[in-house]
């Protein structure tokens, strides 16, 4: 079991490596390419970050709870959080999450996540994200891969069986869903 573990942590961190690499570089690279000749950006297929081109936008976070699981190797918490939020072409809806989160230093985490988004109607779907965390300016911000679930549920299908980029800022700040084509 513990070389699972091992080998899960190790696949989860290369993977998160990546997101960070594109998400914490990104201005470096923006001034990179400030250099070259320009590009029909238009014929690539892009990812906008703007806030108004997110698919989900939580207004609202209530912290529910957290138990620590380990503190060794490194520490690790379940955290328990719930959403108010708004899904383009659906309307409002609440987000329940669980996270498994492995502190790899004080300022450092590989999140696991789980969860379900559900609307005003009870209809729902649920997610698996796997996020990294770090601690800017004493505040957790955390990107992550979202892969949410098939559903036959029509006015969930924007979701089906898609891949999303989240970001989410510990506190009051809205946290935010794009969906990857």
């Amino acid at each position: 079991m513990k070389k699972i573990y091992k080998f899960w942590l190790h696949l989860s961190f290369i993977n998160i490596s990546a997101i960070t690499v594109v998400l914490f570089m990104l201005p470096a690279i923006t001034d990179t390419l400030a250099q070259l000749p320009k590009l029909n950006i238009k014929d690539q297929n892009t990812l906008s970050l703007n806030v108004t081109d997110a698919v989900y936008n939580a207004n609202k976070s209530e912290f529910l709870g957290s138990k620590n699981i380990s503190s060794t190797p490194y520490r690790m918490t379940e955290q328990h959080y719930f959403d108010e939020g708004f899904l383009n072409g659906v309307g409002n809806v609440t987000n329940n999450q669980t996270f498994l989160n492995t502190y790899l230093s004080d300022d450092l985490l590989l999140g696991r996540g789980n969860g379900t988004i559900e609307t005003i109607d009870g209809q729902d779907i649920s997610w698996i994200s796997s996020d990294i965390g770090r601690l800017i300016d004493n505040q957790w911000v955390f990107y992550g891969l979202v892969l949410f679930n098939n559903t036959h549920i029509e006015s969930l299908s924007v979701l089906n069986n898609s891949i999303g980029l989240s970001k989410s800022t510990a506190g009051s700040e809205p946290d935010y869903i794009w969906l990857l084509e």
